[in-house]
Formats: C-alpha cells, structure tokens, sequence
C-alpha cells in the first residue's frame, strides 16, 4: 500500500486516512466479522466483534462532530 500525505502523495507504502473515516471502516469490517464468527458456531467470538464494532461507531460519531453538543 503507498502512503497518502494530505494532497494526495504517494509515500512509503502505507495510506492514512482520517480517525473518522478509519473508524467508519472498523466498524463495517467488525460487523462483517462478527457475522461470519456466528455462523461458525463462536458466539463469545462474535460478541466481542460486535463490541469493538460499537465502540468503532462511537468514535465515529466523536470526530464526525455528531456526538458532541453545541453550548449555547
């Protein structure tokens, strides 16, 4: 994988992206996981999949701004 400087830059072999967009990511992944640990008969496996996956929609709502309350 290359390495995405903001701009667009290629470098080095890995790409960053946003926390936001990482979490968004962890959380479609974890969900996946967590379905495919089920049908195989890990059930413990696929509860801890599905906490990550909630604790990755959390941080996604944290750095999209949705989480937090505006003072007024």
């Amino acid at each position: 994988m290359a390495h995405m400087e903001q701009g667009g830059k290629r470098d080095e072999g890995t790409v960053t992206i946003r926390p936001e967009e990482a979490a968004h990511y962890i959380e479609g992944m974890s969900a996946e996981l967590s379905a495919i640990a089920r049908r195989s008969g890990f059930d413990f496996l696929g509860y801890l999949l599905d906490v990550a996956r909630e604790e990755a929609a959390a941080r996604a709502l944290e750095g999209s701004g949705a989480g937090r309350r505006k003072l007024t």
